[in-house]
């Protein structure tokens, strides 16, 4: 075989394998769509948004955790999390009126409210840019709770003790 010879081989054997791969690729894709599908199918039913539009200002897909009641217990809440905000939405069919104890007192008054004026000692003294303080508000939709943001949380030990703070108020409001 002349060194021609084998490089028209090689060159017919690349050829299949490439087109033996574009085939299981453009399959795998296939595949891909359909998964893409479903999963935007589940959050749209869950939560009235795509994938694509839980993506924050910045283009970071947010991270998503379900709040449960008392460490396990039915699901509560759904937490939308991104590296500068965090949206607390109560789970489908679960109503938690603004009114009920310890929302506002505790969790808006006392922890977030509390953070928030930390945040705004450390800016007065120079050690916090102004604007990355704490802020937070809540919305309601008849008397109750439809979504809570809070932003510049900045740290993840603050995160999750907003978060296990979150759960435990709204546990503590179905109580009631």
């Amino acid at each position: 075989m002349s060194g021609s010879d084998a490089e028209v081989k090689k060159a017919a054997e690349l050829k299949l394998w490439l087109e033996s791969r574009i085939t299981e690729l453009q399959e795998e894709i296939e595949r891909l769509k359909e998964a893409l599908n479903y999963v935007d199918t589940t959050l749209r039913a869950e939560t009235f948004r795509s994938a694509s539009e839980l993506v924050s200002e910045a283009g970071e897909i947010a991270e998503r955790r379900e709040l449960r009641k008392d460490k396990g217990g039915q699901s509560i809440a759904i937490a939308s999390i991104t590296s500068a905000k965090l949206v607390v939405e109560p789970a489908s069919g679960v109503t938690l009126r603004v009114d009920v104890p310890p929302f506002k007192s505790f969790l808006l008054g006392k922890i977030l409210q509390g953070m928030k004026a930390k945040d705004e000692e450390l800016v007065a003294k120079g050690k916090l840019a102004d604007g990355q303080q704490l802020r937070f508000n809540f919305e309601e939709r008849n008397g109750s709770v439809s979504r809570v943001v809070v932003e510049n949380y900045r740290e993840k030990s603050r995160l999750n003790e907003i978060l296990n703070t979150f759960s435990w108020t709204f546990s503590r409001m179905l109580e009631k």
